[in-house]
């Protein structure tokens, strides 16, 4: 980890991007004393922020656009790294950008005493020179920095889970209990269970129809998802199923004489 490359991140008050803000936090904290040789997989990132995988290379292509980071030695990775499709890309942080005001605020107001250290290049001018370079702390990482996270109590009420609409309270006036109740049932077990929206649908179906649990039977005797009024003539018997406990010889004979 590298005090002056993490403070000097911090300083980049002009990135109105937060997430890129994040991203580049993560990466300074890999990168040397001189902001050089950062080479953390997006993986490693992404696990230290909390962010997918795929927001964080959006990321780190955003801020190599904007000038804030750009492509350093590639080789460096290579000693650690055999193979050349496992090693991710080397950057080093452009220290030279400084230290920049957040938008709307005044510049120019470096030479008043308020504790901040003058700096030539992005680098604090009290820096002990002569020493070598720190490793880089990829392989070995030392700082994490993970997001908060929310509580429950925190989200809005709209986020809360709403409640599981319950078909059995949407029954159409003119059909049977139990009839529907099979129906509802019937939907579940292929897979299409009943929104509330199609439920108004199929009441508005069976609103005038003059054997409506003829019509739900029909079509929970074939295994339909929907139901077809048009298919039940008007003389159909009432929740009445051809395999049913009430079905016998006599009401089949009745139906033959009828056609």
């Amino acid at each position: 980890m590298s005090v002056q490359s993490m403070s000097w991140a911090l300083e980049q008050r002009d990135i109105v991007d937060a997430t890129a803000r994040y991203v580049l936090l993560v990466l300074a904290n890999y990168a040397d004393k001189n902001g050089r040789g950062a080479f953390p997989s997006s993986a490693s990132i992404s696990d230290d922020t909390g962010l997918s995988i795929r927001t964080v290379k959006y990321k780190l292509d955003h801020l190599l656009e904007i000038g804030v980071i750009r492509l350093g030695n590639q080789a460096i990775a290579g000693a650690y790294i055999d193979r050349h499709d496992r090693r991710p890309t080397v950057y080093d942080l452009c220290v030279e950008r400084g230290a920049t005001a957040a938008p709307g605020s005044e510049r120019g107001a470096n030479g008043d005493a308020t504790g901040c250290s003058s700096r030539q290049n992005g680098v604090q001018t009290t820096t002990e020179r002569g020493a070598g370079a720190a490793p880089n702390p990829s392989i070995n990482h030392q700082l994490t920095i993970k997001e908060p996270k929310a509580s429950v109590a925190d989200a809005p009420a709209a986020a809360k889970k709403a409640p599981k609409f319950d078909p059995l309270t949407c029954k159409p006036a003119n059909v049977s209990d139990s009839i529907w109740a099979d129906w509802c049932q019937h939907r579940k077990e292929i897979g299409k269970r009943l929104t509330k929206t199609s439920c108004e649908r199929q009441a508005a179906q069976l609103a005038k129809h003059p054997a409506p649990d003829a019509v739900i039977n029909q079509s929970i005797s074939n295994g339909w998802t929907g139901l077809f009024p048009e298919k039940v003539l008007p003389g159909a018997q009432q929740g009445q199923r051809r395999n049913g406990p009430d079905f016998d010889d006599t009401t089949w004979a009745n139906d033959l004489g009828a056609l």
